[in-house]
């Protein structure tokens, strides 16, 4: 709906005039647009006619209450512990064989107790124990730790590794002049 003021000379007026008569007639189909329903916004901010703000998210994440947090690190943490024993159960199943017996043991029956340093195998029995020389010793945590020997890798002739006090002298320390006497011993 189209309108116009009637304007007299000089003299403003209130008096509306509708546009209908002048142009054509509007097709068919064509709705009139109710102004009621449609009433101009202010763009003041006061009272009801404040536009509406649409508020951000502070993340995009939604936060979850602690509970909820307890509850799933609860779950993590036993099928993780679940997953360990499976793996420490499987481990300790494996079989290793004693180089000097002979004899089969399961890592979980603690049998095995050292590795040769000479010739890499495992022994629970024929043990000439820790070298004493210097090549041979680390000092760690303020403690010092010896490489381990079989009998078969040490020399039997030699006292110190013929006794069973858990201290041996490797092929390799044998010819050092660092080492006492009563270690070279036959």
């Amino acid at each position: 709906m189209f309108t116009c003021f009637k304007k007299s000379s000089n003299k403003v007026s209130d008096e509306i005039t509708y546009l209908e008569g002048i142009f054509e007639p509007r097709p068919e189909g064509f709705k009139e647009i109710d102004v009621e329903k449609y009433q101009p916004i202010s763009i003041l901010k006061n009272g009801k006619d404040k536009p509406v703000k649409h508020r951000r998210r502070n993340s995009m994440y939604p936060k979850q209450s602690k509970k909820n947090i307890i509850k799933l690190n609860k779950i993590v943490m036993d099928e993780k512990r679940l997953e360990k024993d499976a793996f420490i159960n499987e481990f300790n199943s494996e079989i290793i064989q004693c180089k000097g017996c002979f004899e089969k043991f399961n890592l979980g029956e603690h049998q095995i107790v050292m590795s040769c340093s000479g010739c890499n195998g495992f022994f629970h029995c024929h043990i000439a124990g820790a070298c004493v020389g210097p090549n041979c010793s680390v000092i760690l945590n303020g403690k010092k730790e010896s490489l381990k020997y079989c009998m078969s890798c040490v020399n039997p002739y030699l006292k110190v590794n013929i006794e069973d006090n858990g201290l041996c002298l490797c092929k390799s320390c044998e010819d050092l002049s660092d080492i006492p006497n009563y270690y070279k011993e036959v």
